[in-house]
Formats: structure tokens, sequence, C-alpha cells
């Protein structure tokens, strides 16, 4: 939904800090800023997202004209939509005010309770990826870490720039991996073992450690899933809050079926 401030006709000093206007609507930067970060638009669609909001506000402006807004059915699916955005809101308040305390044991007891969950259906890799934009500097990374562990050799190279990117713990199926070289290589690889310096784009030069393979049906240990389980765990304990809640204020209203 498009954020606009309507100016109504009055003796009020025109508005002049606006990005776009459409006769009395107007869009502001912080309504730009706010909709780039909620919808997580990238910055370089800025005028796009400008040219939409100019589009929707003339078919809004026509719409209003010809009565539309004013239209039963119109009316009807507006109503729902504030009910349902009220709800969601409401959701999120509580949320965001509700403390759900928990500990290592509870996520060790729910994943040993809900095992199946956590079960890979495809051949699952457990891997470290480094990305370096210097061969010399990959080639040393490569060095100390056949001879040491991951975090020690990370630990020496931290904060390196020609570190391009680092991920550590990595739990993909085979159809995730990318690119497709990506995925070759780590065929062949046996667990610990450290691959050979990747160079798939300019200026890239990729190192991976295979941790383990899983093979479909298998259930990684807790630990490789952890964030899993504590996702799953808290939506557990927020849908088991909502109906705690919902019994709550039920009483609050007088309900009727007929």
């Amino acid at each position: 939904m498009f954020t606009a401030v309507i100016n109504g006709c009055g003796k009020d000093e025109p508005d002049r800090n606006y990005v776009a206007r459409v006769d009395n609507a107007h869009l502001r930067e912080d309504d730009i800023n706010a909709e780039l970060d909620t919808f997580n638009i990238q910055p370089g669609r800025r005028n796009e997202y400008i040219r939409n909001w100019i589009e929707t506000e003339i078919y809004y402006q026509e719409a209003i004209k010809e009565e539309i807004t004013e239209d039963r059915e119109f009316q009807r699916i507006l109503n729902k939509t504030r009910r349902e955005l009220a709800k969601s809101f409401l959701i999120k308040k509580i949320f965001s005010e509700t403390e759900f305390d928990y500990n290592q044991q509870d996520l060790e007891d729910f994943y040993l309770a809900n095992k199946e969950e956590f079960k890979v259906f495809n051949e699952t890799y457990l891997y470290n990826v480094i990305v370096f934009n210097e061969e010399d500097k990959a080639v040393l990374f490569r060095n100390t870490l056949v001879e040491s562990d991951w975090n020690k050799t990370s630990n020496v190279f931290r904060g390196d720039p020609s570190i391009v990117r680092e991920h550590i713990g990595i739990l993909q199926s085979d159809y995730q991996i990318q690119p497709y070289n990506l995925y070759l290589m780590m065929q062949n690889l046996m667990p610990d073992e450290v691959s050979i310096i990747l160079n798939m784009e300019p200026s890239d030069f990729t190192i991976v450690q295979l941790i383990k393979k899983y093979q479909e049906n298998e259930i990684p240990e807790f630990e490789v899933v952890k964030n899993q389980v504590e996702e799953k765990f808290l939506m557990q304990k927020r849908r088991e809050f909502l109906r705690n809640y919902q019994k709550e204020i039920y009483s609050n209203y007088k309900i009727e079926i007929k």
C-alpha cells in the first residue's frame, strides 16, 4: 500500500517538502524510506517506486471521481481488510511486549520430542565458505586452514579487507547450493576436507570446507539445526500464548451465534 499525505483545501501554507505530488496528494521522503525498509526494496529502485506511486495515485483519484470508493462492495472489502490489518498489528504489538523465557535445555527437549520435523528430504551439506578478492590471501588462508581448523584460521584473518564474505555452518540441500560448480566440487569432498581455490567469478576466490554430508531422511544433530529448533519452539510458544490470550479476551464480549 502506498503512503500519501492528503492536504485539504484551506488557507494553510502549501506543503513544499515533498518528492512528488498528484494534485493535493504528496509523497514525502520519509514515506519512501519507510516503504523501502518495510518491503525490502532496493534503493536503486527508488525512481521506479515514485513512478508507481504517481500511477497509483492517479488511478485512486479517478476512482474517487467515479465514486468507486463509495461502492458497497468496495466498502465491504475495505472494512474486512481494516479488521484483518488491525488484528495483525495487535498480535505484532502483543509479541513485541511479551518475553518468552526459555533456556538451552528447553530447546534440546523440544528437539528430542520433535526430531522428525528436522529431517532432511534431500542430500544435504553442512559446510563453511569464505570468498576473497585477492588470490594470494586466498592461498594463504587455505594453506593455514589445512594445518589448523576453520575457527582459528578465521580469527587470524579477521578484519582482512580482502574478505568479501564468510559463512560458517551453512546447511543446504543439494538443489540450494549455487553456483552449480560449487555443488559439483562439494560432491567430491570428504568430511573436514578443504577444497581447492575456486575462481567462479572474476576477482572471487572461494574456499569451501565440507563439515558433513547428510543423506535423505537423516536428522542433523541439535547444534546443527539449533536456529531452526529455536524458531519452531518460539512459533509453538506464540501459538499457545495466542490461544490463552483469545480465551481471556472472549470473556470481555457478548458473543452470539444464530
